[in-house]
This record gives C-alpha cells, structure tokens and sequence, in this order.
C-alpha cells in the first residue's frame, strides 16, 4: 500500500493514500459517539471575500460565538479531554476567528482547559496579526497556519508569530490541493491524493458560532447539523450526511455507499 504522512497540527494523524482503495474499509456502526469537538468556529463573520471559500455566500448568519456557548463548548472538550479521546483543539470555522471581540481571553480559556499537553491551533488569513496581538497570544501557545489569501499581510504576519513561538505553517491549499468544498463553491479539484474522511471515521465534530454541532468542518450552510452545544455530549452522534456524496474524501466504513449511486 502506498502512502504518505501529513502533518496536522503538532501531530501527524492523517495519512493520504494513491487512491480511494488504498484507503482501511473501517467496520463500525453509525450514528457514531462524538470523540473529539475537534473544532470551535468562535465567529462565522471573515473580514475577506475569497471566491474559493463559501464564507462570502454562507447559507446562515455571520456571528460571534457568545460566552455561554463558549464556555459549553468547554464543557464538552472537558469531558472528552478526560476520555482521552481529544487530541487536538482547532478554534476556527468557516470565519476569521482573530475578529472575536474575546479571541484572547478565547484562547486563554480553551488552553486551560485542555492542559499543557494539547495542541491548540487555528488557521488566520494574517490581516489583523500584531505584534500586540502576538504578544498577548504567547502564554496560551497556540499554533497557527497563516492562509496565503492576501500575500501582503501574510507575510509580515508569518514574521510576527515566527518571533513569537506561534507559527506553524501556511496554506496555499487552493492553489496547490484545490477543492470545491463538496460543490459548495465553483472551483477546480486538483488534489492528486486520496485522504480519509477524519470526521465521520474518528468521530470528530465542530461546534458552529451559533451553538449548534454540525458533522464536519466543511458545512457553510448546517445542513449537517447533529445536535447543540446545550445537549448532552453522549447524546450527540455523527454520521454521513449529504455533503459526504460529493466530497473529495472518502469515508470508506462497511455498509455505507458514500456517493449514493
């Protein structure tokens, strides 16, 4: 079997393969317990309108996370944490999460509660990065991807948190490994590998700016939506849902046609 490694964050849990069928058939039953709120979208509003993302035409309303459902959305991670079955945290969706009023104290508060040992990360497209804000960032350490939309503020921004210890890499995925989000947005797939669906397989979820749980990082509009922040974490379950049919992963579980043909 062909192979090859890709880091995510600080760690190196996804594996790419050739092709679809190099990818394990898992044999496991759906609905599917939630084992990671793998990630936190702490605003839903961008401060860019980039034609590859479906951030421009979101298909629900553009809000800050409110503390209360930040801070259920701690509850969970907590429970999780505890299971040991939350490995990462990501602060960011389908927004620019450094325009929370709260970002900081945010990032503070999900550094504490997941301990010293977890990587907390988000992706920025760089415009509002400091020296300030980078400063201020620092004690909590979280990593950071810089999205090269706009070369001119992501460079400076990638200097800024080199200085700071915050820097982790950037992504120039629309370029380089483009996608249609699922047929969300008009733009050419041009990724040469096959990747594992992470979501459905390891049962992450995302916690949306409005307090509702959706299956998948991909999901502008909640059509994939499985619970609220407010339900109890066990109650809560995934499983495929329509944008898995024109996905460019692949879920690959037994029993379970992806594509609906």
């Amino acid at each position: 079997m062909s192979k090859k490694l890709v880091q995510i964050g600080r760690r190196e849990h996804r594996i790419v393969y050739e092709s679809e069928g190099d990818i394990p058939l898992l044999d496991m039953e759906l609905p599917r317990p939630i084992e990671s709120l793998h990630q936190i979208e702490i605003t839903s509003r961008c401060n860019l309108r980039c034609v590859y993302c479906p951030s421009p035409n979101l298909g629900r309303p553009k809000v800050d996370m409110s503390e209360d459902h930040f801070m259920r959305a701690m509850e969970w991670v907590s429970y999780l944490v505890k299971r040991g079955t939350q490995i990462e945290l990501n602060l960011a969706g389908i927004g620019e999460s450094t325009l929370h009023p709260d970002f900081v104290r945010f990032v503070a508060i999900a550094r504490e509660t997941v301990g010293p040992d977890i990587a907390v990360t988000l992706a920025t497209n760089g415009i509002t990065m400091t020296e300030e804000l980078a400063r201020k960032l620092a004690p909590s350490r979280p990593s950071l991807w810089v999205s090269l939309h706009r070369p001119e503020k992501a460079g400076p921004a990638i200097q800024i948190l080199k200085k700071h210890g915050l820097y982790i890499g950037s992504s120039s995925h629309p370029a380089t490994e483009g996608n249609s989000w699922a047929g969300q947005v008009e733009w050419e797939d041009t990724q040469t590998f096959s990747s594992a669906c992470q979501w459905i397989r390891n049962g992450f979820a995302m916690a949306m700016a409005d307090g509702r749980v959706t299956s998948c990082c991909i999901d502008a509009s909640g059509s994939g939506v499985i619970g609220h922040l407010d339900d109890a974490v066990p109650t809560v379950k995934t499983r495929p849902y329509n944008l898995c049919k024109t996905c460019h992963q692949h879920i690959r579980i037994k029993g379970v046609n992806q594509r609906g043909t």
